[in-house]
């Protein structure tokens, strides 16, 4: 039973990469069938698509791909990021793309696109209901709090300012130029900015482990034969 284990263990250790390759490969290949199965007519399965991908995201009709006259199951930006995900994963796997450990705080750097994208529309759509002093002042008090929090864990870099820094910003751009609404190439574009960076931050890291739990699985089973 224990050397079952330790097997069981080894395998997954060597293969880890490419198992949560194959996930983002088949997370992104369903919401593209769905509209393939309807138009097929197999709705029920597509259907269960669409239902299991309506708890990730909002498949709005305005922010989605269509194929055969059919939406596809998730968002045009989510796409973006499974499918680049998928993709650099790939790369990461076959070692055309190994970078060093991507320290966090640079990690943030790469929310900034998508959240900037986001955002923008975001306040452009509350600023209809809600007074633009009051998102500054929401605002504003939230980026203090955080700010003393870091500072006081010693954890208040520059990446740290310039991603707290997106939000006044986002605000200055909707107040200076009107509402912003984004489009398929932008959200296209910070989806893939933002895996790009979640992939170079993640799996370097998720190497290291299946590499120590290799390393121990690989030393249990020596131990016991």
């Amino acid at each position: 039973m224990g050397l079952t284990r330790y097997r069981t263990i080894l395998w997954f250790a060597k293969h880890g990469i490419w198992l949560i390759n194959s996930f983002f490969i088949l997370y992104f290949l369903l919401p593209l069938l769905a509209p393939v199965l309807l138009t097929m007519g197999f709705p029920r399965i597509a259907e269960a698509i669409y239902w299991t991908y309506g708890f990730t995201c909002h498949q709005l009709p305005s922010h989605s791909y269509f194929i055969f006259g059919e939406q596809v199951a998730i968002c045009q930006r989510c796409l973006a990021i499974h499918t680049s995900m998928a993709l650099l994963g790939i790369l990461y796997g076959i070692a055309l793309f190994r970078p060093p450990v991507l320290p966090f705080r640079w990690y943030l750097l790469f929310f900034i696109p998508i959240a900037m994208d986001g955002g923008m529309q975001f306040v452009s759509e509350l600023m209809v209901a809600v007074p633009i002093i009051w998102l500054w002042g929401i605002g504003l008090m939230m980026i203090g709090i955080i700010n003393l929090i870091l500072l006081w864990q010693r954890m208040l870099v520059w990446q740290v300012l310039v991603f707290l820094a997106a939000g006044p910003l986002a605000l200055i751009i909707v107040q200076t130029f009107g509402p912003y609404e984004s489009n398929w190439l932008f959200r296209t574009i910070t989806g893939f900015i933002y895996a790009a960076g979640t992939v170079w931050f993640i799996y370097p890291l998720l190497e290291e482990s299946f590499r120590d739990m290799q390393r121990e699985a690989q030393t249990a089973l020596t131990q016991a034969q």
